[in-house]
């Protein structure tokens, strides 16, 4: 149950947060509504197939969920490196609400699924494999940003050339499973393509730096994912 409720969060927080929603949630109360909402859903969603009662515990964690952005969306536009650590506490307040309400429901330790479908998540780290990968998705496209802004270089993936930010996800994929399968060789054939196409990105964007850093911060993350996995093999 807190690997499902880790990813309800990453996919109501990062991968079905468009940069519209963004965009809303920042000109307007309903977007953080809307966004609130749509992390209420999931975090019900993913809860389903270890039992059918937590949909209170998910309302008031996404109504919580919905406070904290508002405070946060109140605050206006900052500074790289305070924007970078409101990132960090705003997680650390989510997750820490995410895990306030499984305490409190008696799912912060474990417990059965009630379902099939639960009984088979459960089984051998399925959901920490399917919340790893989606994980290097959006999530990590995003703190990749962060990082790399709150160290003082200009990023070069947002906005960006279009499609990178899916090549990135896509390469942080394969690292990670590369890692998986232990042909640790075979990562040159990701990085390189990157590092021959920097000296171009650099010059058009004025960025080498800034490109430089995100691809050492997205290896790096796509490199402890892996590796994280790989234990529980």
């Amino acid at each position: 149950m807190v690997e499902m409720m880790l990813l309800a969060h990453l996919l109501g927080d990062y991968v079905f947060q468009t940069d519209g929603l963004v965009r809303w949630k920042m000109r307007s109360m309903a977007g953080l509504v809307a966004h609130g909402a749509i992390v209420t859903l999931w975090l019900w969603l993913c809860s389903l197939p270890f039992t059918l009662s937590w949909w209170p515990y998910a309302l008031a964690v996404g109504v919580t969920h919905t406070l904290i952005d508002i405070v946060r969306a109140r605050l206006g536009q900052v500074k790289p490196t305070t924007a970078l650590i409101l990132l960090l506490l705003d997680q650390i307040l989510h997750l820490g609400t995410i895990a306030a309400a499984l305490a409190w429901s008696g799912w912060l330790q474990y417990r059965p699924a009630e379902t099939a479908l639960g009984l088979w998540l459960q089984a051998d780290h399925h959901l920490a494999f399917i919340a790893g990968y989606v994980l290097l998705t959006m999530p990590a496209w995003v703190l990749v940003h962060f990082v790399v802004r709150g160290m003082g270089a200009e990023s070069t993936s947002l906005p960006g050339r279009p499609g990178e930010k899916y090549i990135g996800m896509l390469e942080r994929a394969l690292i990670a499973t590369f890692v998986l399968l232990d042909q640790f060789m075979l990562i040159p054939l990701v990085v390189v393509p990157r590092l021959a196409m920097d000296g171009y990105a650099g010059q058009l964007k004025g960025g080498r730096l800034g490109y430089l850093n995100e691809l050492l911060v997205s290896i790096s993350l796509a490199l402890a994912v892996g590796l994280l996995l790989r234990g529980l093999l």
